[in-house]
């Protein structure tokens, strides 16, 4: 069982799991009951604050909420879709980024789970255990620790929490929430990402690799603005004043590479084409691999 640290760093009393999915995720709050002056001992008294948490952090990251389960012990009696509730007024699924009032939503669940079931031997109570059920092919790619991570908001967890995407602007915008969430919480030197050794292809107009932003973050971080091929500094500045490096995959992600830190490097633009099209790109690569002892020398293999 796990407590949520609000953003004020306070331990909530809002007792929540977390299980992985294959399609992604789900989060279940544990209900309220007891009282401090009865009989029975109060329990998870930060109910309401716990939700209100969890529906924001699924905001912050871009996610997806896609089913919700009343998952009381009268409900796990139910087959698993008679147990589904969904707030009036909000469209299925729900981006949760664009939603504009969380108190709104989390009352809108309230009554549904109050209404869920209410007959004369229920007492339409509006704090039940509940299940978040978020899918996609992002949130399916997040490890546990990148999960716990995000709902628990303890400063000790990984910082490395931001979602893969095959979107070129998010995968930007998510880089960038990864460098400043390593700069917070001076995460050079810690534990770099897992990544991806299985990096999903997606398609559309164009067949694109679903990137891990964390990877490019810390590979960034490490290279502190100078390429790692050359040792050059950076030939440019971005427009938000970050030195301009591209990251490579050493073991290219279509020879079947995977999406880690020790298959990528920061590279100036002039090298990062001579590595992909250059009469010296093997030699360059050799080198790569015997001067930075994080790279593994991942072989190629084929792609399905």
């Amino acid at each position: 069982m796990l407590n949520p640290i609000d953003d004020m760093g306070r331990e909530l009393d809002a007792k929540f799991t977390l299980e992985k999915l294959p399609d992604g995720f789900a989060l279940t709050v544990e209900s309220r009951g007891g009282s401090d002056h009865g009989p029975n001992r109060s329990r998870n008294k930060n109910y309401i604050d716990g939700i209100l948490l969890h529906l924001k952090r699924m905001a912050e990251h871009d996610m997806r909420l896609d089913e919700i389960q009343v998952a009381s012990a009268q409900a796990l009696r139910l087959p698993e879709s008679e147990r589904v509730v969904w707030p009036d007024g909000y469209p299925r699924p729900l981006k949760m980024a664009g939603v504009s009032d969380f108190s709104d939503l989390r009352l809108a669940i309230g009554r549904q789970s109050a209404a869920f079931q209410n007959t004369s031997n229920s007492t339409g109570n509006n704090s039940k255990r509940m299940k978040l059920i978020v899918r996609s092919s992002e949130t399916a790619a997040m490890t546990m620790d990148q999960l716990e991570a995000i709902f628990t908001g303890r400063s000790g967890a990984s910082v490395w929490t931001e979602a893969p995407t095959s979107d070129e602007e998010k995968l930007r915008e998510r880089v960038a929430n990864a460098r400043r969430a390593a700069r917070r919480s001076s995460a050079k030197g810690k534990k770099p990402p897992n990544g991806q050794n299985d990096v999903k292809r997606v398609s559309s107009s164009l067949e694109r690799f679903v990137r891990d932003p964390n990877v490019i973050a810390w590979v960034l971080e490490q290279a502190a603005g100078s390429c790692e091929a050359c040792s050059e500094k950076a030939p440019f500045q971005r427009e938000d004043g970050e030195p301009y490096l591209e990251v490579h995959h050493v073991r290219p992600l279509a020879e079947g590479g995977p999406d880690t830190v020790d298959n990528a490097v920061a590279c100036c633009p002039n090298c990062h084409r001579l590595l992909h099209h250059g009469s010296g790109q093997e030699k360059l690569r050799q080198s790569l691999l015997e001067r930075l002892g994080r790279l593994k020398d991942w072989p190629q293999k084929p792609m399905a």
